[in-house]
Order: structure tokens, then C-alpha cells, then sequence
């Protein structure tokens, strides 16, 4: 979504006086309001030939309108294309009729006469200032409604149709919530999206009983979609466990998600994950309050350049994603990749993150002192964040490598569940494991204990300010 620039409500007053310049416009405009409405009148011919039956349904469902007036909510875990939903539902709704009087533009004014626009939720409060009325729009489709607090989001839906408007969220209450750093207000809830909170409601929550046919979810309001275009099934199996009900489906291209299985610094060859076990040290500079290890720094810079450089599993720069909580830690490795040509290579925080996609992602953990357990949660504070931890290992598509100390990881839900993965499945390398984890590792190569806890809700407070 794109923002839409302030300057334009400066050109001229606002003020009832300039309100009659929209009236014919929307005159014009209604015979084509209520085919809009009823698109389901129309014969379904979709624009994207390639939707899976998910994508379509949900389409259809918006189409109809049948969960008027509640919310009709799209919940799109990592890689399933709820974007690519969203835009042909888009399509679908704006008629031929409509099309001729689509343009970008960055006028709030100008804008104030078209019936599609695409702004950001703050943006859209422009409309208030210039007089447009309630009702002005048919249908509010907010992409990724989990990252946007309840009241940014009620912003565009104000100027819905209270009678006949169509309300669409399309997000992921597993993956990041708004971004709050005032505790008082977190205090009060909202650091909790509307897409999430209305999930927890009666209406939204997942119910095999009632609807184990329709994916667990009240077909009228929820589209659970499952199919994952991104990643390969190694990388899929254990977030589809701990957050989505085992039910993520492997979809992607196999070409790409298998173009590392014979990488020659695998563990195990055909298994596209490394846990690289490091008991470095944690360290700051001066009064800075951000954390950063250098023995994770000088192995994030080893694995780039053996990617960089392989012979038989060549990976480009602008391919490989690395992942770090700490500021400092982002500066010192990007210092590192500077020094060796590998500028091109992205280096942030998981909030940098959210919606993109890499071949290769490397996670870097920081936090090593293994005599910090006071707080566990206070402690860990990024690394105890079940949100983060899920948006972090569902950016690669083909080759995951994790670096941190177990002794300390192993406290989480989690990255222990990440560590026993790793062990069982023999992908785990570097330092000595922790006494819990000895056991698996002397056990051989196994399957992940499926009875491992599922982690349903953020096991950490949602709070996306870096942690001292």
C-alpha cells in the first residue's frame, strides 16, 4: 500500500464550500455502485489463472458479501499468497465500467473523486479532512491487517457503507502485531490488531467440530489459506507444528527449494537446515544499549562467503537474507560483508523482514550469557517473542542456517523445539548441546517428537523496540 501525500490538502481550504464539486461524480457513479455490490450476478471468470480452490473460495465469499455485516477475514500464513487473493478479489469487484477512471496520483483532492483508492490506514484520514462522507466506499480491504493497530485500522473503515459495506482483512495473527512502544498503551490492549482480536472472538475462532469440513474456521467469515509457494518441506514442517495445525501445505517450486540440497557444508545432505551451535560471547560499546557477539559476526560472514563462493551451489549476493535483533550486531556484520565485496547481501531486524523472501536466510541470535536466568523471559526479551521467531524461520525458501548458543536458546519454547528439530534430524553442529538435549543427539538421526508443545499465542510481550 502506498502513501498518499499531505501536500495535496494544502492547495486549497477545506471547508463545505468545496464539497459540491464532489456530488456529480458520485451522482455519476451510482448506477455503478449497485453492480458493485452484486458482483456475484456476474459469471465468475478469474484474471489469475493459477488460484488454488482456497484463493478462489475466498474470493467468491468476499464477492458475495454473505458475512454482512461482520468482517470477512483472509488468514494468510507465510507464503500462501494472500496478497495475490486480495488483488483478484480488487479486480473482480472494480467493473469495466470503472477501469477508464483508475490512475495513480497523489492529490487528495483528485483522489477524493475516484471510488478505488489504495492508501495506507493513517492516509486514509486525509478523506475526513476534506469532507467525504460515510459510505463513500462499497468495500475496505486492509492487507496485512495483523501489523496495524485496532484504532489505525478503524481509520479507513469509517467511510464504509454502514448498510451495504464489505470489510476484508487479510493478515496473520501468528506473525508481527502493530508496532507499540508505549507500555500504557500496550497496557490497555493495543498492541493487539483487530485482525487478531476479533480471531480470538466466538464468531472467528477455530472450531473442528463445528466446521472440521470448511478448514476449522466458519466458512461465511474465515479463509484459512494453507497451500505454501515458498518454502521446501524441511524448512515448512516445523512452524506448519508449532503455529498452524500441521496443516501448511509443501506447494512451492521445487526447482528453487531443492537448489541447495547438495550444498557440500550441509550436515545432511538433502536436509536444508543447519543449527550451528556458538557459545560466543555477548558484549556492548560504551553506553550503547545494543547487544552484539562477535563470534556469531565472524560465522554469519563465514557462511555468506561459502555461499558466495561454492562451486556447486553458487548462491548470488541479493539471494541471501541474514537475520539479527540487535542494531549493533546488523552493524558489525555488515562492516564484516563490506570488507569482502558483499555489500548486496540485506542485513536487519525481523521487522525488516516481515513480507519478503529470500533463497538462503541466516538468523544470527546474539544473547550467550549463559548466567542470566533470573527472567528467562526478561533475558531472552527478541528471542522469547513466538511472533518473531515465526517470521524469522519462514523468509527462506531453500536453506535455513540458525546461529546462537543452545545452553541459552534451549529456555524458549520455541528455538527449543528449533534445537530438537535440528538433533534429531542430524543438522545440528558447532558447541556441546545442553544435558536435555544430549540424550536426542545420542539417540542418532529421528523424527522431531510431534507431542513437542505447540506455541499458540506470543510467549513474549509484543513489543518491537529493540530489547536493551
Amino acid at each position: 500500500m502506498t502513501d498518499q501525500a499531505e501536500h495535496g490538502t494544502k492547495e486549497r481550504s477545506v471547508g463545505d464550500k468545496d464539497l459540491p464539486a464532489l456530488t456529480p461524480f458520485t451522482a455519476e457513479m451510482s448506477d455503478w455502485v449497485d453492480e458493485i455490490q452484486t458482483p456475484k450476478a456476474r459469471k465468475m471468470e478469474f484474471f489469475n489463472p493459477v488460484l488454488n480452490e482456497n484463493q478462489k473460495l475466498a474470493v467468491k465469499r468476499i464477492l458475495s458479501g454473505d458475512c454482512r455485516p461482520l468482517p470477512y477475514i483472509l488468514f494468510g500464513p507465510p507464503g500462501t499468497g494472500k496478497t495475490v487473493t486480495i488483488i483478484e478479489a480488487v479486480l473482480q469487484i472494480v467493473i469495466d465500467a470503472v477501469k477508464p477512471y483508475c490512475r495513480d496520483g497523489e492529490d487528495i483532492w483528485k483522489a477524493a473523486r475516484f471510488r478505488i483508492i489504495v492508501t495506507t490506514c493513517s492516509s486514509s484520514g486525509l478523506f475526513y479532512q476534506i469532507g467525504v462522507r460515510v459510505g463513500h466506499f462499497t468495500h475496505v480491504f486492509v492487507d496485512e491487517a495483523g501489523q496495524a493497530s485496532e484504532p489505525e485500522c478503524l481509520i479507513p473503515l469509517g467511510l464504509m457503507s454502514d448498510v451495504s459495506g464489505q470489510i476484508v482483512l487479510a493478515g496473520d495473527p501468528m506473525q508481527l502485531g502493530p508496532v507499540i512502544k508505549s507500555r500504557l498503551a500496550m497496557a490497555y490492549g493495543l498492541n493487539v490488531s483487530l485482525l487478531e482480536r476479533l480471531m480470538s472472538r466466538p464468531a472467528y475462532q477455530r472450531d473442528e467440530n463445528a466446521f472440521g469440513a470448511c478448514g476449522a474456521h466458519n466458512p461465511l467469515l474465515v479463509t484459512k489459506l494453507v497451500k505454501n509457494y515458498r518454502s521446501h518441506e524441511a524448512l515448512l514442517t516445523l512452524p506448519s507444528r508449532l503455529f498452524y495445525h500441521r496443516e501448511l501445505e509443501v506447494c512451492a517450486d521445487p526447482t528453487v527449494v531443492t537448489s541447495l540440497l547438495g550444498w557440500e557444508k550441509l550436515p545432511k545432505k538433502g536436509f536444508p537446515l543447519i543449527f550451528h551451535g556458538v557459545r560466543g560471547s555477548e558484549a556492548r560499546e560504551g553506553k550503547s544499549p545494543s547487544w552484539f557477539n562477535p563470534a556469531e559476526a565472524v560465522q554469519v560472514l563465514r557462511y555468506c562467503c561459502l555461499l558466495a563462493q561454492s562451486i556447486s551451489s553458487q548462491v548470488s549476493a541479493s539471494d541471501i537474507g541474514v537475520i539479527t535483533p540487535y542494531r549493533k550486531q546488523v552493524e558489525k556484520i555488515r562492516i564484516l560483508l563490506r570488507n569482502v565485496d558483499l555489500m548486496d547481501i540485506k542485513v536487519g531486524s525481523v521487522e525488516e523482514f516481515q513480507g519478503q523472501e529470500y533463497l538462503v536466510i541466516i538468523i544470527s541470535t546474539v544473547r550467550s550469557n549463559e548466567g542470566r536466568f533470573e527472567d528467562d523471559r526478561y533475558f531472552l526479551g527478541f528471542l522469547s517473542n513466538s511472533k518473531r521467531f515465526n517470521v524469522a524461520i519462514t523468509r527462506p525458501k531453500a536453506l535455513l542456517i540458525v546461529l546462537g548458543n543452545p545452553h541459552v536458546l534451549v529456555r524458549d519454547p520455541c528455538f527449543g523445539a528449533l534445537l530438537e528439530y535440528s538433533v534429531t534430524n542430524g543438522v545440528y553442529m558447532g558447541c556441546d548441546l545442553p544435558p536435555e538435549l544430549q540424550s536426542l543427539q545420542n539417540c542418532g538421526e529421528g523424527v522431531a517428537d510431534p507431542s513437542y508443545p505447540v506455541v499458540p499465542e506470543s510467549t513474549g510481550p509484543e513489543k518491537h523496540q529493540e530489547p536493551n
